[in-house]
């Protein structure tokens, strides 16, 4: 199963494209999608928790990750036209919902996490406020890919602009936190910029097949630093789950600002790489952090600017290794030759990583990139 994610994550999800069937300035894939809306969410959360609510931030990640694997199976239904199918009938839709899931949860992988994705995606009762977040936050995704080609094609763009201000507009008075978002422009200003993630694409010197963005990049080793941690705790560590998806998410913010700087250009000359820290910092107050609180500044700064630090940095460093060694894979795998040695040099760098975890995901994830993924087609 776990296999089976990543290879969709990292060939289908960056291939699917948002309003593909409307005329667009930009492309936003449905992983960029995702990782917009993981950042709006944990923003919004903020806001709520700054004015004494409560919010359980690791159910948010989990049900925004594993409440998307649906789309990996039914991505012939657009966005918008499933908008329409749960106005008409919502129960339909979930039928169709549950079934992408049980097609996923059906195939091998630990217990402890196909449970966990059950207990996410099913018993959420209690998580009125996080559901209500997730919502706004999916939509106030849309707002921006909307506004974006509004400004060019407004007559195509009318409807759907109209339908989603309205529904912010109605959801204002249950949501302190979107009110709150809503009437500043400097928090626009801050997730704009966060935004900019979704142009800024690695591997910036090679040509690619799938082009991936720093956006999608960030969706992918946190749901790999999901299953490091399930894999460790398993197997007797302690982990903090939350911290940890949380350095996952934010750790390559900077990015948005100072682009993807390869390691051999930092590398190039002595005191290069102290010199850029610098650089990074400055950048960081004048385009992300002076549009925010100072307390937001100081609750996520060390994330964005010191993300491998300490023991628990470094399952999110080992999961941002496995990621890159995935890309390479599939780029070598779809005969881009350029590919044979920087996965085999990834390769070694995570064959050193002492971790059951990573054990596992050598063993079951690795080869089984080779496998072809055929359509699925989920008629019973």
């Amino acid at each position: 199963m776990i296999w089976f994610i990543l290879k969709l994550m990292l060939t289908r999800w960056l291939s699917m494209k948002r309003w593909n069937n409307f005329p667009r300035i930009e492309d936003v894939s449905h992983m960029d999608n995702v990782g917009y809306v993981l950042h709006i969410a944990l923003f919004l959360s903020y806001l709520e928790e700054k004015n004494g609510k409560k919010v359980d931030r690791e159910f948010l990640i989990k049900r925004i990750i594993f409440n998307s694997f649906s789309y990996l199976l039914i991505s012939d239904i657009n966005s918008w036209t499933r908008e329409y199918i749960k106005q008409i009938n919502e129960n339909i839709f979930s039928q169709i919902e549950k079934i992408g899931y049980d097609f996923i949860l059906s195939m091998d992988a630990p217990e402890s996490i196909k449970n966990d994705i059950r207990d996410t995606l099913y018993n959420d009762s209690d998580k009125k406020l996080e559901l209500l977040i997730i919502s706004v936050a999916k939509k106030y995704a849309w707002l921006n890919e909307c506004l974006v080609n509004h400004k060019i094609y407004s007559d195509i763009y009318e409807v759907p602009l109209d339908q989603i201000n309205s529904f912010l507009y109605t959801k204002r008075s249950e949501l302190k936190s979107l009110d709150l978002l809503l009437s500043s422009e400097n928090y626009k200003r801050y997730l704009s910029h966060i935004r900019r993630l979704n142009h800024s694409m690695r591997w910036s010197g090679q040509t690619r097949i799938f082009p991936i963005s720093v956006m999608s990049h960030l969706v992918v080793i946190t749901f790999i630093s999901y299953v490091l941690w399930k894999i460790e705790n398993e197997n007797g560590s302690n982990l903090d789950l939350k911290e940890l998806m949380l350095k996952s998410i934010y750790h390559d913010i900077p990015e948005a600002i100072t682009w993807d700087i390869i390691t051999p250009t930092k590398k190039s000359v002595a005191w290069f790489e102290h010199v850029l820290e610098q650089v990074e910092i400055k950048m960081m107050d004048d385009y992300i952090f002076s549009y925010v609180d100072s307390d937001y500044k100081e609750s996520v700064s060390s994330y964005m600017l010191k993300p491998f630090e300490w023991e628990l940095w470094k399952i999110a460093k080992y999961a941002d290794t496995f990621s890159a060694l995935l890309e390479a894979k599939v780029e070598r795998n779809y005969g881009w030759k350029n590919y044979s040695e920087i996965y085999r040099n990834i390769k070694k760098r995570v064959n050193k990583i002492e971790l059951k975890s990573m054990d596992y995901m050598l063993k079951n994830v690795i080869d089984s990139f080779d496998e072809k993924i055929d359509d699925v087609h989920l008629t019973k």
